[in-house]
């Protein structure tokens, strides 16, 4: 299956997240003179939805998105991940039902985005704002919003994409980059299925007062991505930059909240929410916490985070609003190496489409970038290559690389869903220290270039 060559051919991006507009820049930045780029939203306008959560992005997901992106975008990417203060710990922490400390995850400290991109080692990243993010990569991109793509028609020459409102686009390459519950990935890969966790997750971005923020940071050590295990399968999760999102006398804080339980609960307690009314899934969250978490500062203070989400509300903030209408979800996701090789053809599946993953180890936003990355080298080849060759070269590589994130991600949810008795709770303990050693070793020696006792340059580094 050869494109003509009498033009350049056209690719044509369904979705307008962080992973379709990374793409799109890629594009136009690498392979402008090889190809045309087109984009597609299903929603009416950048603010049409909301788009915010704290996320964090890794190293290898940093150095794609500088491999994407032209100057101007990269000029502008402070804006969503602003440098570190000092107080800042871009690591994670992990502590147990009352407060007690279970693992410390360091990274190598820095300043700015900007010193992340060469590092050679993944012990580095960043905490975004996720809405400010595709704010800037919105710079320059014409999307043709209130497009919801709900199929496609492949033909000799090319590809037809199909929209609701009964208009079609033709190119010669489509990309599917439309989300967990893709209409492209349903036609072209049906066998590829959501799987469902068996756990719920409560999640909100909310505005937090200083003293509120002093309190996490201290609970935490400073870490910005900060996670409290419970002994009945549940799970507390906050993320933050201790950034004030304003300059007021009082500042404040945007927090992204997370409370997991086992879904089960709600199906044996017969538990029925309103999931559009936020003052009801808040109050559930809260008395899930006090069923399942024991009296302490710990539990104290986060009922009294849940209990703020209904005074955090947008005001004039956009772009830096916090409030969005707290949701329960079911966290899923999809592994692309569940199925046998699917087609190499003029449809392409990336980000969430091809493997989304539940948030709990932040993985997903990463992966996305890296598929345009990954996407834009092989179509580098395209003038001496076969078009589905370039494209066969990416699954294979896509698929092996998303699962092994989608396979740790769903591990992670699965082993901390069961509750634990006591004797659980000292294997527990004895799993995370032993965990908590390994890891600050290994990163001590990456992160401070050491072979066998010597400091080296990055260049020799054999532990690699």
């Amino acid at each position: 299956m050869e494109i003509t060559t009498n033009k350049n051919p056209t690719i044509l991006i369904v979705g307008a997240g962080i992973g379709g507009l990374s793409f799109y820049h890629s594009v136009r930045k690498n392979l402008g003179n090889t190809f045309n780029v087109k984009i597609f939203e299903r929603e009416t306008s950048p603010q049409d939805r909301w788009q915010g959560y704290n996320i964090y992005i890794h190293r290898r997901g940093i150095t794609s998105l500088f491999y994407c992106t032209p100057a101007e975008v990269q000029a502008r990417l402070p804006e969503a991940i602003p440098n570190s203060i000092p107080k800042e710990h871009h690591a994670i922490a992990i502590i147990d039902h009352v407060g007690r400390h279970l693992l410390y995850v360091p990274q190598q400290k820095f300043k700015s985005i900007y010193e992340i991109e060469p590092l050679k080692h993944d012990f580095a990243g960043m905490v975004a704002f996720r809405n400010r993010l595709r704010d800037v990569l919105l710079e320059g991109v014409d999307v043709q919003w209130d497009k919801k793509c709900v199929g496609y028609e492949e033909c000799d020459n090319g590809v037809w994409a199909l929209f609701e409102d009964g208009t079609r686009e033709f190119g010669d390459l489509l990309i599917g980059a439309d989300g967990i519950n893709s209409p492209i990935r349903k036609q072209k890969v049906p066998s590829l299925e959501i799987i469902d966790l068996g756990v719920t997750s409560i999640d909100v971005d909310i505005e937090i007062p200083k003293n509120l923020a002093d309190r996490l940071m201290f609970v935490y050590a400073n870490s910005l991505m900060q996670k409290s295990l419970g002994r009945n399968g549940d799970s507390f999760f906050s993320m933050m930059r201790f950034i004030p999102i304003d300059q007021s006398d009082e500042p404040s804080y945007r927090v992204t909240l997370g409370y997991g339980y086992p879904t089960n609960l709600d199906i044996k307690d017969n538990i029925v929410i309103d999931d559009k009314n936020p003052e009801a899934i808040i109050k559930h969250a809260i008395t899930r916490i006090k069923q399942l978490r024991p009296p302490c500062e710990l539990t104290d203070l986060m009922i009294e985070l849940f209990s703020l989400v209904p005074f955090s509300h947008p005001g004039e903030k956009y772009p830096f609003r916090t409030y969005n209408p707290p949701r329960r979800r079911q966290l899923r996701d999809i592994d692309p190496l569940s199925v046998p090789p699917w087609k190499n053809d003029r449809i392409v599946l990336l980000g969430d489409a091809a493997h989304a993953m539940n948030p709990l180890l932040g993985l997903g936003v990463s992966n996305a970038i890296e598929d345009a990355d990954l996407l834009t080298k092989e179509l580098l080849n395209y003038e001496n290559d076969n078009l589905i060759a370039c494209i066969r070269r990416y699954n294979e590589q896509m698929r092996v690389r998303s699962s092994k994130d989608v396979t740790k991600s769903r591990n992670t949810v699965l082993r901390q869903r069961d509750p634990v008795g006591n004797f659980g709770l000292i294997v527990r303990y004895s799993i995370f220290r032993a965990i908590n050693v390994l890891i600050n070793f290994i990163v001590f020696v990456k992160t401070h270039d050491i072979v066998w006792g010597r400091h080296v340059t990055g260049s020799s580094i054999l532990l690699n």
